[in-house]
Order: C-alpha cells, then structure tokens, then sequence
C-alpha cells in the first residue's frame, strides 16, 4: 500500500496495532510493570533503532480495564461530566490582572473536535501519555477545526518520542523530535504510567471475584425442592421429579395422597459478604483514585457533614485536573493555534472561576444576592432557563421621603419585599398623602 501524507503530517490510519483485551491477568500485569522498570534502568544508554519503551501490552492491560469493568467507566464519565462542557473559555488579562472573555474566539474552541484535545490531555493522566494531532484544516461548515484524532497509544514510544508503523518493530517509523511533526503534533507526557497503573491490579482482582460470586449465587441462591413418595418404583419416583421440574413452568403439579413437597430455602450465613465486600472495597479504591472520594461517584455517606466533605475533596481534584488542562493548553496547545492563524495571539485558554454547586446551594445563593445587588433577568435566565421580570426589592431612597419615607415612624419591622407587597411601593419612595391634601 502506498503511503499517502502531507508536509509534516503521517497518515495515523495506516498503523498497525493488535489488540488483546481478553482475559487478562495479574500475572500479565506485574511481567509488564518488570518490564517497564527495566527500561527505566536502561533508557540511559538506550540507541536509535531499539523498541525499549513499548507499553502496548500495559494498554491492553487498561483497556481490557476500561470494556469490562462497569464502574470505572461511570467514574470516568464523572470525571470528564466536570471538564467537558462551557466551562473553559479563551481570555485576555486587564491592566487589573482580570481574565475578559473572548466570546468570539470562545467559540472557536467549543465544539466536538476541541472536546478531543481535552479528553486527550485528561487521558494522558490515566494512560501516562497522549499523542494528538492537530491538523489546520478548518470544517466550511461549522467555521471550527474539522480534524482532530487522538493516535493509537500502542504505536507510541512516549519516552522515546517515535511512532511505529508496525507495534514492535522500529522500521518505518516517525521522530516527533524532529522539526517536520512539531507543528501538527503533540506529545502529552506525565512521566509514569499513569493513575491506572494503580487501579488496573484491583479490577483485575474484582473481575474474578464477581465471578466466583456468580458461581456462589447460583449454588446456594436457589431453594431446593425436595419431594417424598411412598412408593418404591423407579417410575413413580422418576414422574414426581419431573412434575416437580415442570411445576415452575405449569404453575400446577398434581401428587399422590401420600406424597410430599417440600422447599429447602437456604439459610442466610453472610458468607456472600466475602464478595460483595471485596467488590465494595476495588470500587471505592478505584473513586478514590480517579475522583478524591467514592461518594462522588454514588457511594453513599452516613452522614451531611461526611457528604459535604467528600465534595470539597471532589472539588480539588478537579481543580488539580482543570490546572494540569490550563498548562498543557497554554504551553502547547495555543501556540500552535495561533501558529496555524486559527486564533489571534494574545489569548489564554482559561476555565472560568464559578463556584461548582448543586441547585439547592445555587438557589440559596442568587436568593442572598438578590436581596443586596441588583441582578439582570438575562443572568437569570442563564443560570435558570426562567424569564424574569422587572426585580421588585430593588430600593431607591433618591428624592424627598413623604409619610411612608424614613421620617415615617416606619420601624423596619417587615422586609423590603413585604414592605412592597402591602404599600404597593418600596421604602423611601416619594408618595403623596392624598388624605391630608382634602383637608
């Protein structure tokens, strides 16, 4: 097959990788962390054209992971629920130090492509690396990047810089350290083998203990039917067993005046506490690796205060996430967008400093601002999706105060808004006693 690329860019659709993501062991998993650590003793005196630093088997490892294991995958949907979305923006800094917005140029970086150059930085802390690329077409359509792709890990030697065509073999190969692939492509490496090196032995481990919980269940989870007849023909005793394994099917079994049904239920032990435990305990690890806490990602607290907790560590790690994005986008990401003219020099890609909330505490907050600043109905409707009116316990105290002003014997007893509600005006405004002028 002929190899067709651009100037500065390898067509990532002709690598060839293999992939086995079934039945994996911790046996696999410690040979290939050895293995990781005796490149790690050698990569000093490593030379060109030497595959030292293949970890496809290690991805194969997290892969198998990632399909098979329900919970982390909810745990890194959660994750990625807070890093995703219109939380970032492009911005300047002020005189004052202050972020503005960039909603023009904002646009630019919200859409299905950029989510890819995100959720790639975000792997590269899980997977230890990511290798993206970035090419300057621009989609006629959506006025946005129209290709960003995300390059097959088991073809990348991150501590070595190169891309592989063949997993494993050294010819051909690309040098990402050379001048031709600097612009298109980006190497986002931590320096480990990321968070999943920590959390791939315990679900390796939880894999087979489902297994075996199965097995459990179906032996002792199911009552026995046990069935006695006087008579001492095989016939006879071969009809009742099966009218006994008919019965759940026919809802009705007829038996002889002397004959016996019974059910043996099973008595409960706790014994399959030995599993759910030890699930409990892979999944909780597992939350607590990639999120801060285990109730972020629907464990339960006994307790408000224990809850309230467990989110302000579920904040900061996210805030450690979100600063690890800022950095690599900052650093490599935006010069090679102003690079390629995509977006004007100047800017930073900056997430915004919103408080993260429920809608409870939300609520509470607009309702003590509301009552002390003046706040717009389109703000309103942002945060809300509710129109809103004219904002009724906005005071003005400008002009001359009349009976119902501040020189009334008004005692501020009732609030502003039940103020409003029974004069049918706010307090110091400006009303004319009708009542005397008759006089």
């Amino acid at each position: 097959m002929k190899e067709v690329h651009t100037q500065g860019r390898f067509n990532h659709e002709l690598l060839e990788s293999i992939f086995r993501t079934s039945k994996k062991t911790i046996q696999e998993y410690v040979r290939e962390v050895e293995r990781n650590n005796r490149y790690k003793s050698v990569r000093q005196d490593l030379s060109l054209g030497t595959v030292l630093d293949d970890r496809s088997r290690l991805i194969d490892l997290y892969d198998a992971c990632l399909q098979q294991d329900a919970h982390i995958r909810a745990v890194i949907e959660t994750l990625l629920s807070q890093i995703l979305g219109d939380r970032y923006m492009l911005a300047r800094i002020n005189d004052k130090g202050k972020y503005i917005k960039d909603v023009k140029a904002t646009q630019k970086i919200q859409g299905s492509q950029f989510d890819k150059i995100i959720r790639g930085i975000v792997e590269a802390k899980l997977f230890g690396y990511t290798l993206l690329e970035i090419l300057p077409a621009i989609c006629p359509r959506t006025g946005k990047l129209a290709e960003v792709n995300i390059v097959e890990r088991r073809n990348v030697l991150p501590d070595q810089k190169v891309v592989v065509k063949r997993q494993g073999i050294w010819h051909p190969h690309w040098n990402l350290g050379s001048q031709t692939y600097q612009r298109n492509y980006v190497l986002v490496n931590t320096g480990d083998i990321g968070l999943f090196s920590a959390t791939t032995p315990l679900i390796l481990a939880k894999k087979f203990t489902v297994a075996n919980y199965v097995n459990f269940s179906h032996t002792y989870a199911q009552p026995i039917i046990h069935g006695k007849t006087v008579s001492e023909s095989n016939n006879d005793r071969k009809r009742l067993a099966n009218d006994i394994a008919n019965a759940a099917q026919n809802k009705v079994i007829v038996t002889g005046l002397d004959d016996e049904i019974d059910i043996k239920t099973f008595t409960m032990s706790n014994s399959e506490k030995i599993y759910t435990s030890l699930i409990e305990f892979v999944n909780n690890e597992v939350s607590n690796m990639i999120l801060g806490s285990e109730s972020m990602a629907g464990g339960m607290q006994s307790y408000v205060g224990s809850t309230k907790a467990h989110q302000d560590i579920f904040r900061e790690r996210i805030e450690v996430y979100r600063r690890f994005i800022e950095n690599i986008m900052n650093e490599e990401i935006v010069p090679r967008l102003i690079n390629m003219g995509y977006i004007e020099s100047g800017l930073e890609f900056k997430y915004s400093n919103r408080i993260e909330m429920n809608n409870e505490d939300r609520i509470k907050l607009y309702g003590l601002i509301t009552d002390k600043y003046e706040v717009t109905a389109d703000e309103i409707e942002k945060e809300f999706g509710i129109h809103v009116g004219k904002q009724l316990n906005v005071m003005s105290f400008s002009g001359t105060t009349g009976l119902t002003g501040i020189g009334s014997n008004d005692q501020h007893v009732m609030s502003d808004e039940e103020y409003y509600k029974r004069y049918g005006h706010t307090r110091g405004s400006n009303v004319s006693n009708f009542i005397r002028g008759m006089e």
